[in-house]
């Protein structure tokens, strides 16, 4: 199967919507906006990566950022990093001169 079959394939998935509409508005209403810096990697993932739908995505992200801003932490190990969009979201509740693995 050559990428152009796969690329095809692909876009015949349906989108995975796990929540209704009512409350994925609410959750947009309610939640701190995505950072630039997410929203271009957000982009990018999209635009070049074969399986973007892997992305943990804006809310997921910014229910990570609440999480490490509350514990605070001084060392982060994340396994399976994807394209980093959830390290990020991690990384800014972490205190001052520390390390992040991935």
């Amino acid at each position: 199967m050559r990428r152009f079959d796969i690329l095809i394939t692909l876009s015949k998935i349906p989108s995975m919507h796990f929540i209704s509409e009512e409350l994925e508005d609410y959750i947009e209403r309610h939640s701190e906006k995505e950072p630039e810096l997410l929203a271009a990697l957000n982009k990018e993932t999209y635009q070049k990566i074969l399986l973007p739908r892997m992305l943990s995505g804006h809310f997921q992200g910014r229910v990570l950022s609440m999480l490490s801003k509350l514990i605070r932490p001084t060392n982060i190990l994340e396994i399976g990093t994807y394209t980093g969009y959830s390290a990020l979201c991690l990384c800014e509740g972490m205190q001052e001169r520390v390390a992040a693995h991935h």
